[in-house]
């Protein structure tokens, strides 16, 4: 790989920088630096790079210190478990809109419906059944039993 050079060249502008001396304009792909020396580059035009945040628990030492608490293969393995978890909470909650979308004829058809979409015209579908059920003596309105 080819170092990057940081000066920019005469017609392009200061963001623009180019590869070997190579000129990169709008539109003209540069292959990337490897992981290393793009930090380095980054790190001096924008200053210290964020980095990841830790994902174990922090409890108070007795020197009023944080210390780290439980493994971390643990606490990667209970996070997965609990991403899948949720991944499938969502596909299920999907699949019921979809469902849903499919018994009730107010949803609009012009554009894909939105959730909200969805469960207005549910609410709106099950108001109108309600007073046809009303209308039509089938409905007896009292106190629940």
């Amino acid at each position: 790989m080819t170092p990057i050079s940081m000066t920019p060249s005469s017609s392009v502008p200061p963001n623009h920088y180019s590869q070997a001396g190579q000129r990169g304009g709008p539109g003209v792909l540069l292959t990337t630096p490897p992981p290393e020396v793009l930090g380095t580059v980054l790190s001096q035009r924008h200053g210290p790079l964020p980095c990841v945040a830790p994902i174990i628990r922090l409890r108070r030492g007795p020197t009023g210190g944080f210390e780290a608490e439980g493994d971390l293969a643990g606490v990667l393995e209970r996070r997965q478990a609990a991403n899948a978890k949720e991944r499938e909470r969502i596909k299920n909650l999907n699949s019921g809109f979809s469902a849903l979308k499919a018994l009730v004829p107010l949803v609009p058809r012009d554009r894909k419906p939105s959730k909200v979409d969805t469960l207005k015209a549910a609410a709106e579908y099950i108001r109108l059944l309600r007073g046809v059920l009303q209308d039509t003596g089938g409905l007896q309105v009292g106190p629940p039993p």
